[in-house]
This record gives structure tokens, C-alpha cells and sequence, in this order.
């Protein structure tokens, strides 16, 4: 029997099929690589299944045992007929016969058998694993803009200017801009009317400190803004810093790229897991590109990408996106 194991093995290497006579036949099937993703695919496998409604003898095993043993061709069928005999005793009196990487057969108390599968690879397949591969960046090309239009857009610009300067200077004649006015010409009617007193100086002295201490606290005012929780802080800093963040180009530490929403809800979930809370997604036509961080200075980008490849193994595929 060891000897129609080692045989239907061999066959199922180079065949879908074979049938045992009078027994059932082993039916592989083929899975093809499949795609995860965008830039991820599965190797393809095989499994290995079995069909008893196969009895037909097509003649398969007799000619391989025909190959091996030279001998004729009922010589052949005759081996094989007594393999299968002694393969079914085995099978009715011990309820169960292992055959290997084919897997196994038992026998069931109502006289049926079960076939469980083995770990069967063919050896084309040997050693085929899950393959990623890294997507091309994408750099935007260079429009060249003509004349005309920037002559366009220049207008544009010093018309929207112009509309901005005049309500400006609208607001100021309209709205007090603050009150240091009410308090200067306070200073100027007691100064004129100073004659009316006896001692005229005194009051023109602390109307004068009174009307530079204004005049300090509006320009440490324009330094700082209060916060609603009482805090300075300075006022045009976080405009300026915004403004160079938006002309920079940024840096995005890319850990997978898919095409459906569902992957990458998963690769953010499993990223926030693992603590990175910076990350996020960048939507592009067909494809969806998570990342853990962003950065506006490459060499930071490059030195985070390297500790993202050390500490965790299993994103050394992650890479960086300038955008």
C-alpha cells in the first residue's frame, strides 16, 4: 500500500487528478495568486480534496506502475487492484489508514469514511510567500504658466488689494480704533483749562504720565493677545508659523497604500494601536495612502522612517511620500 501512496503522490504533481479504481479519485485545487490591496499579493496554493463518486479506472496508476516496475500493462492493473484491496481491509478492520501527505481516512459507525487533508505543496509552489511591492512616487508636472495669465492673476490680486485697504480705512474713520483718543483729549481740555486753578503744573503732570502709561499698554497690547484663559501669547506668531508650514512641501511616512476604504480603516486602526497617533489618510484617484506621521523637514522624515524600520519589523515596507 506504501508503494500506491508514494504513486498517486508523484502523479498529483504533474496531474489534477487521479483516480483510485474502485475507490474514489484525489481532485487538487488550484488557487492563483490573489491581490490585497494595491501593491500586495498572496502566493498561490493548493488544496488537496477528495472525491469517492470517482471510480472510473482511467488507467493513470497502472501506467506508472508500468514505468516503474517494468512490467505490462495487466501486470500493472493487477498491482494496483491488489493496493486497493488491501487498502480497504486496512481501512474496515483498523477504521482508519493514513496515507501520508495526502492526509488520512476513517472510518465512520455507519460504515462511510471521511478524508481530512494533508499539508500537500506541489513543487512548483515550494517556498512562494506573500509579495509587496513599493508604488512608483507620483510627482506632479510642471505647467509652464503664460503671460497673459499672470497679468490676469496680478489684476486680480491689486484689485482685491485696493477692496481691502478702503474698508479698512472705512472701519478706522467709522469704529473708535481705541482709547487712548478719549484719554488724550481729556489731557488737552484740562491743559486748557488749566488757568482756572491755582496750581496749574500738577495736573498737567499726571495727565501727561497718565497719557504715556496709555499709550505703553497699546503697544505692549499689539505685542501679546490674551488667551480666554488669561495667558499671553504672541499674537502674529501662529499666523506666521502657518503661513511657512502652507509654502513647505511635507514629508509622509506612507505605511500602506490601498484601493478600498474598508484596508485602510484597518491599517489605521491597527497604526493607532501600535502608538502612532499622527496618522492619517491621504485620498487620491483609486488608491488611498495611510501614513503614521508628516513632516515638513526631509531629514526628520528620513530619521523617523528609520526607527519605524527598527522598532517595527513588520512595516519595513514603509516609505516616504513628498508632497
Amino acid at each position: 500500500m506504501n508503494q500506491l501512496i508514494s504513486h498517486i503522490e508523484f502523479l498529483l504533481h504533474d496531474h489534477n487528478c487521479v483516480i483510485i479504481p474502485d475507490f474514489g479519485g484525489f481532485v487538487v485545487n488550484a488557487i492563483p495568486p490573489q491581490r490585497d490591496g494595491i501593491a500586495a499579493f498572496d502566493a498561490p496554493v493548493c488544496e488537496l480534496l477528495f472525491n469517492r463518486d470517482l471510480t472510473h479506472n482511467d488507467g493513470l496508476l497502472a501506467q506508472s506502475y508500468m514505468k516503474n516496475g517494468n512490467m505490462t500493462f495487466e501486470s500493472a492493473m493487477q498491482k494496483v487492484e491488489y493496493d486497493v484491496q488491501v487498502l480497504k481491509r486496512q481501512l474496515r478492520e483498523q477504521r482508519r489508514v493514513d496515507m501520508g501527505k495526502l492526509g488520512s481516512f476513517n472510518m465512520h459507525d455507519d460504515k462511510r469514511f471521511v478524508y481530512t487533508p494533508g499539508a500537500f505543496i506541489r513543487p512548483s509552489l515550494f517556498g512562494l510567500t506573500r509579495a509587496t511591492l513599493k508604488p512608483l512616487i507620483q510627482m506632479q508636472p510642471v505647467v509652464p504658466v503664460q503671460k497673459s495669465e499672470n497679468r490676469q492673476k496680478w489684476g486680480r490680486n491689486a484689485a482685491i488689494t485696493a477692496v481691502s485697504v478702503a474698508a479698512v480705512a472705512l472701519l478706522m474713520f467709522i469704529l473708535p480704533v481705541s482709547d487712548n483718543t478719549i484719554v488724550r483729549q481729556s489731557a488737552r481740555m484740562l491743559s486748557e483749562t488749566g488757568w482756572l486753578q491755582s496750581k496749574a503744573s500738577q495736573p498737567v503732570n499726571r495727565i501727561a504720565m497718565t497719557d504715556e502709561l496709555v499709550v505703553n499698554e497699546t503697544e505692549k497690547a499689539g505685542e501679546y493677545s490674551t488667551t480666554p484663559n488669561g495667558m499671553n501669547v504672541p499674537a502674529a506668531m501662529d499666523a506666521v508659523e502657518q503661513n511657512v508650514t502652507d509654502d513647505l512641501p511635507r514629508y509622509y511616512i506612507v505605511m500602506g497604500v490601498y484601493k478600498g476604504v474598508e484596508s485602510a480603516q484597518k491599517t489605521t486602526e491597527l497604526l493607532l494601536d501600535e502608538g502612532f497617533h499622527q496618522t492619517g489618510w491621504l485620498e487620491r484617484p483609486d488608491r488611498i495612502d495611510v501614513y503614521a506621521a508628516s513632516f515638513t523637514d526631509e531629514s526628520a522624515a528620513k530619521v523617523y522612517l528609520k526607527e519605524v524600520h527598527k522598532k517595527f519589523p513588520g512595516h519595513n515596507d514603509a516609505w516616504i511620500l513628498k508632497r
